[in-house]
């Protein structure tokens, strides 16, 4: 008997706000306003250097996939032979750090770069002009090393990524009972990491969760929950994007739809009914009352439309059967469409219920840290489709997740 095809995982796309004013705050309490100073450098025949360096404000941006933190550098440098100090200029320069918003796969922040860029170098004469020394390279060894400890600090305030991502991770991966009835699995299976960019302070991320999501009537036992997996990218991963989810009912409750419907037809009164998954289509076997009694297997493909409804289309008998009917003096096809138009069902959850309960489900994968909230653009039945034990109604979504910290 053909088995029914494991179904492609859907991409839910999630939108996460971070906050990264702590960062910046934090840098302007931790970074001291003077990065450099000394009163007594020997440099040669020139004398002595004394030189200060001082930072402005931090800013925040974003380009090309990168956060950007940057400061201006102000010094002052003189040329002293004693106590007269003869010679000086002002340097100025541009100190940046560059932090790569793409996140390696651990779901951590890669390593932040550093770098000084000099818009104004600083030379000073001495001996009437005869020598001239160029103390640049002198000022940018000496903020080297308070630019390292800057870099360090901006990788210690860096969100830890990972903590969050696991705690989601297993918030999304628990089955959860529905407020009226139900259960939503969502079975997630992978994380993809789209563009991340910076606005006024908020680092936007998005993300899709590859999952295989699931209303069923009842949670039963909970599979068993897959360990985080690493992170992959995907620059053009867009905005929402199409979900497609199941709402699964057990196959028994279409054999007591064969029973209990009524076409008015004596010859199509169904007095028992067992149904099996065939691939994705069922086999009915179909004990009938009255001039054609006698069992016939009637092989249909299930279907859900925009009528809310699970049916049957596309009936046929078994050869065989189609044969015997036909030697009573029936029409094998008459019968395969009557008796695929017996059974009609209601899907666990209606279409116009799904349509106004986004908000809700995702309130259930809330905790106390973060907030999952949920945006729908548009919400239609796709298709239906037999599964092992279950008649499973397709609905297609189109929208996205965000997720925010409290």
């Amino acid at each position: 008997m053909p088995t029914s095809p494991v179904a492609a995982p859907s991409r839910l796309i999630v939108g996460a706000r971070l906050p990264l004013s702590r960062l910046g705050t934090e840098l302007e309490r931790g970074v001291p306003q003077r990065l450099a100073e000394e009163s007594g450098r020997r440099i040669g025949p020139a004398g002595l250097l004394r030189y200060s360096v001082d930072r402005g404000p931090f800013s925040l941006s974003s380009a090309d996939g990168q956060l950007v933190i940057e400061t201006a550098l102000q010094g002052r440098a003189e040329a002293c032979s004693g106590s007269r100090c003869y010679a000086g200029c002002e340097p100025q320069a541009t100190a940046r750090a560059v932090v790569p918003l793409w996140l390696l796969p651990d779901y951590r922040f890669d390593r932040s770069r550093v770098s000084v860029q000099f818009t104004r170098g600083c030379k000073v004469r001495a001996l009437g002009g005869l020598l001239s020394v160029d103390v640049t390279p002198m000022l940018r060894s000496a903020i080297a090393p308070q630019l390292e400890r800057v870099r360090a600090q901006i990788d210690s305030q860096l969100p830890e990524l990972r903590a969050h991502v696991e705690r989601g991770w297993r918030q999304l991966a628990r089955p959860r009972e529905l407020p009226l009835a139900g259960c939503l699995l969502l079975d997630p299976v992978g994380l993809v990491q789209g563009p991340m960019v910076e606005s006024e302070g908020v680092l936007h991320a998005r993300f899709a969760l590859l999952a295989r999501p699931e209303l069923r009537e009842e949670c039963g036992s909970a599979p068993a929950a897959r360990a985080l997996p690493p992170l992959s990218a995907d620059p053009a991963l867009p905005e929402e994007d199409v979900v497609v989810f199941g709402m699964a009912a057990p196959l028994a409750r279409l054999a007591r739809a064969f029973r209990a419907a009524s076409n008015g037809d004596p010859r199509t009164q169904v007095t028992h009914a067992a149904v099996e998954a065939h691939g994705n289509d069922i086999v009915a076997e179909l004990t009938i009352a009255g001039e054609l009694c006698g069992t016939v297997a009637l092989h249909a493909e299930p279907a859900f439309g925009e009528d809310g409804l699970l049916t049957l289309g596309k009936g046929q008998l078994a050869p065989a059967d189609g044969e015997r009917v036909r030697a009573a003096g029936g029409d094998p096809a008459q019968l395969a469409r009557q008796l695929t138009e017996l059974p009609q069902l209601a899907p666990p959850v209606a279409l116009a219920v799904l349509r106004a309960a986004p908000a809700a489900l995702a309130s259930l994968f809330s905790d106390p840290e973060l907030q999952l909230s949920a945006e729908l653009s548009s919400l239609r039945a796709a298709g239906a489709m037999a599964r092992g034990e279950q008649l499973v109604a397709q609905v297609e979504a189109r929208g996205r997740l965000v997720l925010a910290p409290r």
